[in-house]
């Protein structure tokens, strides 16, 4: 199945140099948001299992889909908000001293 039936499915597209690897890990189904490196290969930007209650595969991959998607958006909020907190390194001694 390519990106576009998934799209036209009901999956989120994803930014350029993404796309959606479904895979069994020995115990269960997941989709993975890959992106592609430079050089070799893709890397996980996030994953989510396909949950087996779904009426039917497809729209088990899709819900997969839309999970994956919204945690790697949450991951990229975190990673900015972390980022914001590095103005706050150093000791911060009770006399106001650094």
């Amino acid at each position: 199945m390519s990106m576009s039936q998934l799209v036209a499915a009901g999956a989120p597209e994803l930014p350029e140099g993404c796309f959606y690897r479904v895979r069994s890990n020995g115990l269960c189904l997941e989709v993975q948001v890959r992106e592609r490196r430079k050089r070799f290969g893709s890397v996980v930007r996030a994953l989510a299992y396909v949950r087996p209650d779904e009426p039917d595969g497809l729209t088990a991959i899709v819900g997969a889909c839309v999970h994956a998607v919204r945690r790697m958006e949450e991951q990229e909020s975190n990673w900015l908000a972390a980022l914001d907190a590095t103005q706050y390194i150093g000791d911060h001694d009770p006399k106001g001293g650094r």
